[in-house]
This record gives structure tokens, sequence and C-alpha cells, in this order.
């Protein structure tokens, strides 16, 4: 039987939210760049021109409804997604329930589970838009979204009055610091930061991973089997020792048990660490099996040829199969990048500066789409839509 969830299929599922929050980056951006710009010839701009910009201000309403706007909707196709999840287990293990020729409760994992589950993807995800900012200064500043329109013009106006730059240049400065930042969340206990779009994808893979793995045990405890198939992707980490090293244990059955027919999960891949099984950016899950009534998904001949085909040789160099993944969101990750420029630098009417990103953009979607080609992987463009 297929997994509920393939990797593929998990991959996937947080890229809605994703989008959502990356276009919010987008909105702030504009919304605060754009008001930075002054007309005439920029190189002549005073301080008192600078002043008259900060008393015409920003309107943070506007920004405050962008915010709430994204929180409203993130909440509610969250809420879709986890039910998603909860009725895709649900049908899964119903069918493993009934090949083993017994007969499934109405529901395998209780409500009060599902639903505590579910709040805490939802608090994670409500958090996103209370302790998110930019990054300036180097890293060492964090800034409310309102607070950075303030704080590009109070550099203009030190930098203008102390004759080292222009004000088109500390103009351009200051927003190319907002736009590498982009939207950052800040863990105020652990003082961890990390992209918006990137933490929405964590707070979704997180209640998904939980739901799933609450059914795998429900339905394992249901069954009386201490046996696991863990599901296999093409491009599994195939780099790092032990159960570091996730191709070498994809796809396999395993045992909870110490000593039995089948390998530990715990020993060999690692379940319940931070870089085994589950653990972070893990696309695996594993599934209830039921040893003699199931087949494997995958024979250990499949296993050994999953990657075939996926490895590549480009512009000189040679990647694994892995390798070529973790190229691609390269990529992905600097196309995301450079479009945060690109939307900053138009709305701050710097043309120059806008021209030369989107040539870089158009060079590195050229090379995306050739490797992706070369290596027979699937283009992910949505990861790089803003």
């Amino acid at each position: 039987m297929r997994y509920p969830f393939t990797p593929e299929l998990l991959d996937a599922l947080p890229e809605g939210l994703t989008k959502l929050y990356r276009s919010l980056e987008a909105t702030l951006l504009d919304e605060i760049c754009s008001r930075l710009k002054l007309a005439g010839e920029l190189n002549e701009v005073t301080v008192q021109d600078i002043r008259a910009l900060r008393s015409h201000g920003i309107d943070l309403k506007e920004i405050e409804k962008a915010i709430q706007r994204t929180a409203n909707i993130s909440q509610r196709d969250l809420k879709k997604l986890l039910d998603g999840a909860v009725e895709r287990n649900q049908e899964y293990y119903k069918e493993v329930i009934d090949l083993a020729g017994l007969t499934a409760p109405e529901t395998l994992v209780s409500a009060t589970d599902i639903v505590a589950i579910m709040a805490q993807a939802q608090r994670e995800v409500g958090n996103l838009t209370r302790s998110m900012g930019f990054l300036v200064d180097n890293g060492r500043t964090m800034l409310a979204p309102g607070r950075a329109y303030q704080w590009a013009l109070d550099n203009a106006e030190m930098q203008v009055m102390s004759g080292a730059v222009s004000y088109n240049q500390a103009i351009k400065n200051a927003v190319k610091q907002l736009a590498d930042s982009g939207i950052k969340i800040v863990d105020y206990e652990s003082g961890h930061r990390d992209q918006i779009d990137v933490a929405a994808r964590r707070a979704v893979m997180t209640g998904v991973s939980q739901l799933c793995s609450k059914y795998t045990e429900q339905s394992a405890e249901y069954l009386e089997t201490p046996y696991f198939e863990v599901s296999a992707h093409i491009g599994a980490r195939d780099t790092g020792v032990g159960w570091q090293n996730h191709k070498e244990w994809q796809g396999r059955v395993y045992s909870v048990r110490i000593g039995d027919k089948y390998p530990s999960i715990y020993e060999v891949c690692g379940l319940g660490y931070v870089d085994g099984l589950e653990g972070a950016n893990c696309r695996h899950i594993r599934t209830a099996f039921v040893d003699g009534v199931m087949e494997r998904t995958y024979t250990d001949e499949e296993l050994a040829h999953i990657d075939d085909g996926h490895d590549v040789d480009f512009e000189g160099k040679h990647y694994t199969a892995y390798e070529a993944t973790q190229k691609q969101r390269q990529i992905e990750h600097t196309v995301r990048k450079l479009k945060r420029e690109q939307t900053a630098y138009k709305a701050a009417g710097l043309s120059k500066e806008e021209q030369a990103v989107t040539a870089r953009i158009r060079r590195l979607n050229a090379e995306y789409k050739a490797f992706s080609e070369a290596a027979d992987l699937p283009l992910q463009r949505e990861r790089m839509r803003v």
C-alpha cells in the first residue's frame, strides 16, 4: 500500500501558507520603500527634504491591515490542511485494519489529542505575525515593520549630514538591508531567527508530522504490531554517519523492539533524534506494518536504484541525487532573496538597481530550468514565487 502521505506530498503541503507569508513580505517592503522615494535629482536631497518625508509619515493602518489579513487567512487555511491530514490518515488506517481482518474503530485517535495538536500548530502560526520584523545593522537590530521607515530615514539623515554619501546611496543601502533581511521572526527564548516563510513551513510540517505520528502509534497499538515501514523518496540525504544518512535506512521495515526479526527503528533510523527519522528537515514518515499481511512498498532492489538517473554532471561539477535537490533549494532561496530586492528597488524608484536584479533573476531561472532538466528533477517554481 502507498503511504497516507508520500514524501513528495508532505513536502508540497506547506507551500500555500509559505506563499501567503512571502506575499505579506512583498507587501510590507513595497509599503515602506515606496515612501522613501523623492522626486527630482536624488543626489541633491537635503536634510530638510528628509525631515519633510518623516513628517509625512507612513500609514501604519495599512501595514496592520495587511498583517491581520494574512494572520486570518493563514489560520483558516491551516485548519483546512490539518483537517485534511486527519481525514487522510483515518482513511489509510481503516484500509490497513480491514486488510488485517479486524473491525476498524470509529476513531483511531481521540478528539482530545487531535484538538491539542491542532491548537499547538495554530498557536505557532499565530505567533508568526506577533514576533516579526526586519533585521538591520548587520544583524544587530530587529525592527517592527512600522519602525523600518523611520530607521531608513534616520540613517539617510545621518549620512547626508556627515557628507559621507548622497541620499540616493543612503536609501539604496537601507533598501538593500531591508530586502536582504526580509521578514524575520524571532524566538525570544532562544534568540533564534528565521525567515517568516521558513517558520510558517516548519509550523505546518510539525502539526502534520505530529498527527501522522499519533495515528501511526495508535494504529500499531490497535493492530498489536511492533513493526513500522519507513517511507522512501528520490534524493534522500546521503551524507553523515549512522542514522544521519537517511538514504541508507529509508523504505524498509523496522521494529520498536531490540533483537527482533527486523532492526531497531531507534538504533538504525534514529527515531526521536533531531538528525534522524522524523527529525529536522526529514521528509520520511513511518506507518504501522502488519507482518505477513502487508507487503513493503519498495523492494531492496528498487531502493538500491531509487536515485538512478538523478545524479548529474553540470558545468564541470558532479552532483549526487541528494546534492542535486540541495542545489535546487539553493537556487530557489537565491531567487526569492533577489525578488525581495526587486520589489524594494522598484518601490523606492531605484530603476538601475531594479534592472540589474531583474537580469540576475532571469539568468538564475534559466540555470534552474537547465539544472533540473539535467538531473531529471521536477521544477518547483512555486517555491520561488512571491
